[in-house]
């Protein structure tokens, strides 16, 4: 799958519609491809959505340090990506992040990394660059006994509803969104900007409550929704050892 992305700013980020579509589908490739792939007992995976240095797709993060982080997803080109990012864990830095859009983020589970080189391979096929990534991921983490990988999904699932919504109030201008690929970065809010300075963001309250902010020249949007998951689909999708 090549994916063509609309319209240009400074500092590449995906427009809401395509945001909305482009994640599930990113992430229905990792789950269907997971079964031929395994990890030791002791770890489990997060995905994150992330916008780094052009590349726009999902992070793999495994619950423990690392020397080296995958990231696939694709250009603005719609060119599909795996980005190996090597990392310094747990090297010094005089430059911290402490807030983000006001919030601290001075959370137990957000480390800084110094990731001084990356690597990017292009593919001809998302699912090429999937396989990649998980095999990647595997030679990483040798280690035995192997155990059954779970991808826990429904708080993807929540966020490509709030996605959803929020692109039928903002269709006229279907703005730009930003994922900085912190965790828990829906709680922060994901800021959303215009082609002519309209600006928002959308957040989330709680997985299943989400608040939409946007201010145009011409209008000023507040609104707040519960989000019900559809009925189809599994709390988490599993791959055998």
């Amino acid at each position: 799958m090549q994916c063509h992305f609309s319209g240009r700013q400074s500092g590449y980020c995906p427009r809401l519609s395509e945001a909305k579509t482009l994640l599930p589908l990113l992430r229905a490739q990792l789950i269907a491809a997971a079964p031929r792939y395994s990890l030791p007992n002791n770890i489990s995976l997060d995905l994150l959505p992330i916008v780094e240095d052009g590349l726009f797709g999902y992070e793999i993060v495994p619950d423990r340090n690392t020397h080296t982080y995958l990231t696939v997803g694709w250009y603005e080109t719609g060119d599909a990506a795996l980005r190996r990012s090597l990392c310094y864990v747990g090297a010094h830095s005089t430059l911290r992040l402490a807030a983000l859009n006001g919030e601290s983020v001075a959370c137990s589970n957000f480390s800084p990394r110094n990731c001084p080189q990356k690597r990017d391979s292009r593919f001809a096929e998302t699912s090429d660059a999937v396989e990649s990534a998980l095999s990647q991921l595997v030679a990483l983490f040798p280690e035995r006994p192997r155990k059954v990988v779970a991808f826990q999904v429904n708080e993807h699932r929540y966020l490509d509803e709030a996605l959803a919504t929020a692109h039928a109030y903002l269709s006229q201008w279907n703005p730009f969104i930003e994922f900085v690929g912190l965790p828990n970065e829906a709680q922060f809010g994901f800021a959303l900007k215009g082609d002519h300075g309209e600006q928002g963001e959308l957040v989330s309250r709680r997985p299943d409550m989400w608040v939409l902010r946007w201010k145009s020249a011409s209008v000023n949007i507040y609104e707040e929704w519960a989000v019900v998951l559809p009925d189809s689909g599994a709390p988490c999708a599993s791959a055998s050892a």
